[in-house]
């Protein structure tokens, strides 16, 4: 559904964040043009994207069709020894704060992997 206090600004970039105690406004580059605009605003929601940076990844752990890092209830892929957390993981939501809990998981499942001498 639309909002109209929500403007999606595509294919473009933030190049500046303007405002002394708090944000006040933002200069925009379109990407395609180069044209660069300012646009008053109270807050910022920055969407990155969807899609994992793992193609570098596609010869050493499984990974699904959308490119996510597959893994078990442990983090651990399907090399013995190998686990993986963030955004890069199959999984449903993907915020800063799950990629932390991720990490901090995957983390302690690898230590307990070191030290059961698996």
């Amino acid at each position: 559904q639309r909002n109209s206090k929500v403007d999606f600004i595509m294919e473009s970039q933030i190049t500046e964040f303007i405002g002394n105690e708090s944000l006040r406004k933002v200069k925009i580059k379109h990407l395609p043009s180069g044209k660069i605009s300012e646009m008053k605003i109270d807050g910022v929601f920055v969407f990155i994207g969807y899609i994992p940076q793992t193609e570098f990844l596609q010869n050493c752990v499984k990974l699904d069709t959308w490119g996510e890092i597959i893994i078990d209830n442990t983090y651990q892929t399907n090399h013995k020894g190998v686990f993986a957390a963030g955004d890069g993981i199959e999984k449903k939501y993907r915020q800063i704060t799950t990629a932390v809990a991720d990490g901090t998981i995957a983390a302690l499942n690898a230590i307990d992997f070191i030290n059961l001498g698996n």
